[in-house]
């Protein structure tokens, strides 16, 4: 009797290998989607599995196989590294609350744990080659309290000293006060929402997977998630000062009616310049390619 085989010619139990890191990331990701849902800047996290399972299938066929696997040594070695961040995780949890500060200690050790694991199956050319996937879920993972604030609070505030700075060139006088614009008319403020902080993560998402599809450079890869987030700076920072203005000639009541507005416009601005960005980063990596007549022989 003929065994049953995939295409690889390999016997179905063959994928029994991969049910650890199947399990490690089913525990992962059910433990992110109680952050998705109760945190508005983190509604986005089922897209950026998605993005990265698209990832992991359109990589998987130029996947390296190494022959010799990591040691066991390190393997383990990476296993106990994670589990002190795993323990404190779920311990927490059920003692206290399913925080962000959990999931993202529960997130390290779930790295540790897939490290380990696609180190002894495959080696260090597999591991390296799932490091996108890797990091485009991080993106998903909500950030604990004492990173997330900083980072905050210093868009906050570095749009506010922006905004301040054009007005003043501009000719209309106003003052900063930490986040808050003083104009002549009314008074401004730039709240979580408009430090910029959920286009900075959709910048950054889109900078990954698309210039990861896109180039095979790392050089022009970079470049262009650089200017992903360069974008998303200039475009935050053009939104709130049309905003400001608008508040300084129409008074505060008229931020309702342009608010989403702007932001839609600032949404279009970074995706054009995104598409433009990759067109030109295109062209100059196909003219960096020496071709087949150009190459010395």
């Amino acid at each position: 009797m003929v065994k049953k085989t995939n295409v690889d010619g390999k016997a179905w139990w063959h994928w029994a290998i991969y049910l650890p890191i199947l399990s490690i990331l089913v525990w992962w990701l059910y433990d992110l989607q109680f952050q998705w849902r109760a945190l508005v800047e983190y509604q986005y996290g089922w897209i950026v599995v998605l993005l990265a399972a698209y990832l992991v299938w359109e990589r998987w066929p130029t996947a390296p196989r190494d022959e010799h696997p990591a040691p066991l040594w390190l393997c383990t070695t990476l296993i106990l590294l994670g589990t002190p961040f795993v323990l404190v995780a779920e311990l927490y949890k059920q003692a206290i609350a399913n925080t962000p500060a959990a999931s993202f200690c529960l997130s390290i050790g779930c790295t540790f744990y897939l490290a380990a694991n696609l180190l002894y199956l495959h080696g260090w050319k597999t591991l390296r080659h799932a490091l996108l996937p890797l990091a485009l879920i991080f993106l998903a993972v909500p950030l604990p309290g004492i990173l997330w604030n900083p980072v905050v609070l210093g868009l906050q505030r570095l749009i506010t000293f922006l905004n301040v700075e054009a007005l003043n060139l501009l000719g209309i006088p106003a003052v900063q006060q930490a986040n808050v614009i003083r104009l002549p008319r009314c008074v401004v403020g730039v709240d979580e929402a408009c430090s910029g902080i959920r286009s900075l993560q959709s910048s950054i998402m889109a900078g990954l997977f698309i210039g990861n599809l896109t180039f095979k450079k790392f050089g022009s890869q970079f470049i262009f998630l650089l200017t992903g987030i360069g974008l998303a700076l200039v475009g935050n920072f053009l939104r709130s000062l049309y905003l400001s203005i608008t508040a300084h000639r129409h008074g505060i009541e008229a931020l309702k009616s342009f608010h989403d507005t702007a932001g839609w416009s600032i949404f279009l601005f970074s995706a054009a310049g995104l598409i433009i960005m990759a067109w030109l980063v295109g062209k100059f990596e196909k003219l960096a390619t020496p071709t087949r007549k150009n190459r010395v022989p």
